[in-house]
């Protein structure tokens, strides 16, 4: 029997029991988006509000020593004193699994955020099956100039290959998963920038026979090993991997996937990625590489904002080079695109909370709030901007995006199956339990199996 009951069912359940009736009355769903039919009715700019109150849900808060918490949270306190007859109220989980796991209990109950930030894909798949998302296209439209503001990163928001038509978020930023580097580690071990993955495993262990860590992942936050299984699976099987997995045309135990979790297994194993794997967290990974206590560090463009606070980055001695090639056809392509992007739900929502979110959805994309947030954070976004960051390893990184030939988010972000992502996850964390490439891929497929 399986014991799988998608959220979209969930949703289409309470849909129909309440007769898509939001507060107040008013239609959530598709039924809420019919109504605005009036091309007027999407420009929100010209539009006045008493009073409406939205609840904004994301993972990006959690305390003034985050650049980007602080920011977030202070601009939305700007926007409050703004007088313009939207309160917004602030939930923020910075746990990335807890996250995950309150906004589809929230949307299963239905009572989810006005405005919500996710990864899109098949994470958010089910909310658009079920009609509980807004399409922004009819909105980008009747703003051109909004709509000019983002790069062409909407694949996070677009869900037509699944049979949706529109556009369902906003991009976020953007990355690329790239090598971090300490200079003056690799100078004194003699060692140069490895370009392949050999010479990455041959740099690994000049280190730790040197007595330095190579790497100091941290494993609790079990996003690590997924991020090392997409970059070495492109690495090795080009773009196209993505897709071969969603269609089950490569399975999850096949042998080519059996030789991915064997590179990751082989690293743990001669403990190239340190040795408290599951008791670090990433935060604490960040802080050992910025500490000087670790050769390298794989991560999204984004650590090089946060590493600028560090006196290794401050003193010249970090470095960045694109992630090493396996097969040398694929050496650039990359993990990376649109990292995150906001979506809109519509399950319960009056028209009027629906407008006053897409008021605070450019208010997050608009020039002010994106400069100020480079300013305080330098990142790589999805937005344009004008700003000059000064940060030597984020114009590195823009170097190495310009030659990039094609990027893939999480593998599993292609999968109509949305529970794929925390199973393989949870998978691939068994590597640092002394699992092995073999369980890894059965624990997988089983997984697969109990859902289809």
């Amino acid at each position: 029997m399986k014991r799988f009951l998608s959220v979209a069912v969930s949703l289409s359940l309470l849909l129909t029991m309440t007769g898509c009736a939001g507060k107040e009355g008013a239609k959530s769903g598709d039924s809420a988006q019919s109504k605005v039919s009036d091309t007027d009715k999407y420009n929100v700019d010209d539009m006045t509000f008493e009073d409406v109150t939205i609840r904004v849900a994301t993972k990006m808060g959690g305390g003034a020593e985050d650049a980007n918490s602080a920011y977030y949270e202070s601009m939305v306190k700007k926007f409050n004193e703004m007088d313009n007859g939207i309160t917004v109220e602030m939930t923020n989980i910075t746990t990335e699994q807890d996250y995950i796991d309150k906004l589809s209990t929230d949307f299963a109950a239905g009572d989810a955020p006005n405005v919500f930030y996710d990864f899109g894909g098949s994470r958010d798949l089910d909310y658009v099956a079920a009609g509980a998302i807004l399409d922004l296209e009819p909105y980008l439209e009747a703003d051109p100039q909004w709509r000019d503001r983002f790069l062409d990163y909407w694949e996070p928001g677009t869900y037509s290959s699944y049979g949706y038509d529109g556009i369902y978020a906003v991009p976020w930023s953007c990355y690329q998963v790239v090598l971090y580097y300490n200079k003056e580690i690799l100078e004194a071990n003699k060692l140069e920038v490895p370009t392949t993955f050999d010479e990455l495993m041959d740099a690994c262990e000049t280190l730790k026979s040197n007595g330095i860590a190579p790497f100091q992942v941290g494993e609790k936050s079990d996003f690590r090993f997924g991020h090392l299984h997409t970059v070495l699976s492109l690495k090795k099987y080009g773009p196209d991997v993505a897709e071969q997995l969603a269609k089950r045309e490569m399975a999850y135990d096949s042998k080519e996937q059996i030789e991915i979790y064997s590179m990751i297994k082989e690293m743990v194993d001669k403990g190239y990625l340190g040795d408290n794997l599951l008791n670090m967290d990433m935060d604490q990974e960040d802080a050992k590489f910025k500490a000087g206590e670790a050769a390298f560090h794989y991560d999204g463009s984004w650590f090089a904002g946060t590493a600028a606070d560090s006196d290794i980055f401050k003193e010249g001695k970090m470095g960045v080079a694109r992630f090493p090639a396996i097969t040398q056809e694929y050496a650039n392509v990359d993990m990376g695109g649109a990292a995150d992007a906001f979506f809109i739900s519509t399950l319960g929502a009056t028209d009027e909370e629906i407008a006053a979110s897409v008021v605070f959805l450019k208010y997050l994309t608009s020039e002010e709030y994106v400069d100020g947030l480079l300013e305080a954070n330098a990142n790589t976004m999805a937005i344009k901007s004008n700003y000059e960051v000064d940060n030597y390893l984020l114009n590195d990184i823009n170097t190495i995006l310009s030659e990039t030939e094609a990027c893939k988010s999480d593998l599993q972000n292609y999968d109509t199956a949305s529970h794929m992502i925390t199973t393989v996850r949870a998978a691939l964390q068994g590597l640092a339990m002394g699992n092995s490439p073999e369980e890894v891929g059965k624990q997988i497929a089983d997984t697969i199996a109990e859902y289809e």
